[in-house]
């Protein structure tokens, strides 16, 4: 008993201990509370002694400052148009967000409100912005109008969710909000692109993906070297071929200056010194070429090109060009002075690296020279082109060029089909940023339902080229097409895929303006096409019942489907018209019986019409997202006067008007030192642009020995001839060939009906040789009648985009009275 009792002992004597250590931590715990407390409370007291009556006193999680509390915005003065339209976007959303709109003031320092101010030290240029907190007032900088503009957009995106992937109402969406609140530590944007343009795209898509435009670079040299000038000073003005022409005004036909004369370069600068004074904010003056290939072939420039280099096929003139911008860039920048604007921004003189002058200089380039690098990187599915074009930009970004500009050919129409190409505008876009280029121009003519995400995704990826392309385009496909997204996608890529395995090696913003563009795309892939449509309205339909109105509302995306769908059924009739011309040239050439080619002709006609039809009612509706008319307006062969041919026979009498159907060689002719040797064949002549493997030789199937005409490697030529006719008679032209023709590579035959003063009666292209190979020689024969009033008819054959391997070959050539 007494062991129990001493146990029982003890463990209370330590239970009692455990309990007193457990009191003596908790009283220990209560006094550092009641502490903190007291000198929080203390502290408080000390502030609100402390505070001055105009600052705000902040509730407890006040540092969350939402832009619902916006009640004000402050602008410095006037705003301009395009300020205000942006300032009109930003209430319409907030009172669609929140139910109210913030007023706008011109004065005073009031809480809970939004102000645009400049910055003091300039900022960057392209719409850089800030954006800071100061408790209830946030404060948007930026060096120009455009930075609020772009800053207000970036808030409406990140704080509201808003979109605009396509132009107008229809294309406006809200997605995902990515900020909550205004950040308390400075919110700071700059673009990777400092001009982001797409020409045309609508102005209010263009401000509200914060696109903008600030240099200048379009061929000018015609608005620069008039003609005014010529009777001045005619010896600045290019000689071709021993000839000099007085300009008229037009970049397309205006020969460039005489680029090694000195007095040239004079005039350029006293150019552009003369358009920086008149126009003191201007930040460049463009001395890009004319939109051509008609440069001086005389001494001096032969010298100067010697020897002769080809980059892509073409002769190489960079050198030449460039160091005359050189000069002139000393003239308005060393010694002028004309350094910066009157906003102090930098200036630049602009020049288009464009087709002879694409390839990079081997001379340093003037620092205060901006060259605009031409390419259609569309073409990077071509692996040997994408790797040299990434040479080449990395080539012209060395050449101390201070600044480098890109023009890109994002087309959309003139192409009637989707041309879809988002992975190398992304991995081209990405690439020019990293490695420096930050100018960016393409041409968009907008056709929404066929070109998709690509100008708002170009948009994206121009303001921040950091941005995941499958990121953006996840988001444009879920949010613009909703429960659609799935065969929307597929619509879009099946294009897109198709058009990387099939279209082949690069070449020159390849087919465009192509009639036979179309032909790329096969009937089956179309269809596929048709059928992701097709489940895409099935599904928006069957959730149209279903679906709440407002931020996902079915209806709404039905819209934006049917738009594609509209503008798809252009391709589709587009390719049956195609598809029907086609068909009937290779009867025509094949002799096909009669029966069957009246067959074919009537569903040419009917094909024809459908899709005349539909094209006239698709532009008479006017929808903005319908491209402008002309941009879809090709120009188009007819087969209708190969199957008249056909069904009518051969004439029984044929009186010919050429001197040699067999066009015999009667010499040979070499134009100027870029070459090569035409064949002379009395009563034909030969136009061209010169090309490294370009070659005019005699046929491989004439009758006799250097007679007939081969053309391989031809950039362009055109063999034209000139024939006097009697009003109201009947003729023919009859000619005998064998060709190869590659995909772009056309072949047309063109007929001008002239009055007695050379004014154009009637134009047509009877023939368009159809994609083939086809080794043994063709007859083919074409019955006209001369419109009234005629007097000559100009025939000319012309031959464009040769791929290696294509050719055109022509034993016999005639034209002639028949009856």
């Amino acid at each position: 008993m007494n062991c129990v009792y001493s146990l029982s002992l003890a463990f209370i004597c330590i239970l009692l201990r455990l309990c007193a250590n457990i009191l003596a931590k908790f009283y220990r715990v209560l006094f550092c509370v009641v502490l903190v407390v007291f000198l929080g409370q203390f502290c408080t007291a000390s502030q609100e002694r402390r505070a001055q009556s105009w600052k705000p006193e902040y509730p407890l999680g006040s540092g969350r400052f939402t832009l619902a509390e916006i009640d004000t915005i402050v602008l410095p003065g006037p705003v301009t148009k395009p300020l205000k339209a942006s300032l009109h976007d930003f209430q319409e959303l907030l009172a669609a967000s929140y139910g109210q709109s913030p007023q706008i003031v011109y004065e005073g320092r009031p809480k809970n409100a939004l102000y645009l101010l400049l910055s003091e030290d300039g900022g960057q240029t392209g719409g850089a912005f800030s954006i800071t907190r100061d408790r209830t007032r946030i404060m948007v900088r930026g060096a120009d109008e455009s930075a609020w503009r772009h800053a207000l957009y970036a808030i409406m995106e990140d704080m509201l969710g808003a979109r605009w992937y396509w132009a107008d109402e229809l294309g406006f969406e809200w997605a995902a909000v990515t900020r909550l609140f205004f950040p308390d530590r400075p919110w700071c944007e700059e673009p990777s692109f400092v001009q982001r343009r797409f020409h045309p795209v609508s102005t209010d898509f263009a401000r509200r993906n914060r696109l903008n435009s600030i240099y200048s670079f379009n061929h000018n040299l015609a608005r620069v070297f008039t003609q005014e000038l010529f009777e001045q000073h005619p010896e600045v003005f290019a000689e071709v071929n021993g000839r000099r022409k007085a300009p008229r005004g037009h970049g397309g036909t205006d020969p460039q200056p005489d680029f090694t004369e000195h007095r040239a370069v004079e005039l350029a600068a006293q150019a552009a010194l003369s358009h920086f004074r008149a126009h003191p904010e201007s930040t460049s003056f463009s001395l890009s070429i004319n939109d051509n290939v008609l440069f001086d072939t005389g001494p001096a420039t032969e010298a100067s090109v010697r020897p002769l280099r080809y980059f892509r096929g073409r002769p190489n003139y960079t050198d030449l060009v460039f160091t005359f911008m050189n000069r002139v860039a000393e003239l308005v920048f060393d010694e002028g002075g004309a350094w910066t604007s009157s906003k102090g921004e930098d200036r630049y003189l602009t020049a288009l690296a464009y087709y002879w002058t694409e390839p990079a200089p081997s001379i340093p380039i003037h620092p205060r020279v901006m060259p605009v690098l031409t390419s259609d990187r569309a073409q990077w599915h071509d692996p040997a082109f994408r790797q040299q074009d990434r040479q080449l930009i990395r080539a012209w970004v060395d050449s101390g060029a201070e600044r480098v500009a890109t023009w890109d050919y994002y087309f959309g129409a003139p192409y009637p089909y989707p041309r879809q190409f988002n992975q190398w505008v992304g991995e081209s876009l990405r690439f020019m940023a990293d490695e420096g280029v930050d100018v960016f121009f393409s041409q968009l003519p907008a056709f929404w339902g066929l070109d998709g995400a690509k100008a708002w995704l170009g948009a994206k990826l121009l303001w921040d080229a950091q941005q995941e392309v499958g990121v953006l385009l996840d988001e444009y496909y879920e949010r613009f097409f909703g429960v659609a997204s799935m065969p929307m996608r597929a619509f879009y890529e099946l294009a897109e895929n198709y058009r990387n395995e099939h279209e082949g090696q690069a070449e020159w913003i390849k087919l465009y303006k192509d009639e036979s563009s179309i032909a790329l795309f096969s009937s089956q892939v179309l269809q596929q096409m048709r059928d992701q449509l097709s489940a895409a309205e099935r599904i928006l339909r069957e959730a149209a019942p279903v679906s709440p109105p407002g931020r996902l509302d079915a209806g709404r995306f039905l819209a934006r489907v049917k738009v594609v769908s509209e503008a798809f059924r252009l391709t589709e009739l587009y390719a049956a018209f195609n598809q029907s011309r086609l068909a009937l040239v290779s009867a025509c050439l094949d002799a096909a019986p009669k029966a069957r080619i009246e067959a074919l002709l009537h569903a040419y006609r009917d094909a024809d019409t459908a899709y005349r039809s539909y094209f006239e009612a698709y532009f008479d509706d006017a929808s903005v997202y319908a491209p402008v008319r002309k941009h879809l307006e090709l120009g188009q062969s007819s087969p209708e006067r190969l199957a008249r041919g056909v069904l009518e026979g051969a004439p029984e009498e044929f009186r010919s008007l050429s001197q040699d159907a067999s066009l015999q060689h009667v010499g040979e002719e070499l134009r100027n030192f870029l070459g090569p040797t035409l064949p002379e064949v009395e009563g034909w002549n030969f136009d061209y642009r010169a090309s490294e493997h370009f070659k005019v030789e005699a046929s491989h199937h004439a009758s006799g020995r250097d007679a007939g005409l081969r053309v391989s490697g031809a950039d362009i030529v055109s063999i034209f001839r000139t024939f006097p006719v009697v009003s109201n008679k009947s003729y023919a032209l009859r000619l005998t060939g064998s060709w190869k023709v590659s995909l772009d590579n056309r072949v047309h035959l063109h007929v001008i009906w002239l009055d007695r003063e050379g004014r154009t009666l009637q134009a047509e292209m009877p023939l368009r040789l159809p994609i083939e190979h086809r080794a043994e020689p063709v007859p083919i024969h074409l019955p006209f009648d001369a419109p009234s009033n005629a007097y000559d008819l100009r025939v000319r054959i012309v031959v464009s985009r040769q791929y290696p391997g294509d050719y055109l070959d022509l034993s016999e050539l005639d034209f002639g009275l028949t009856w």
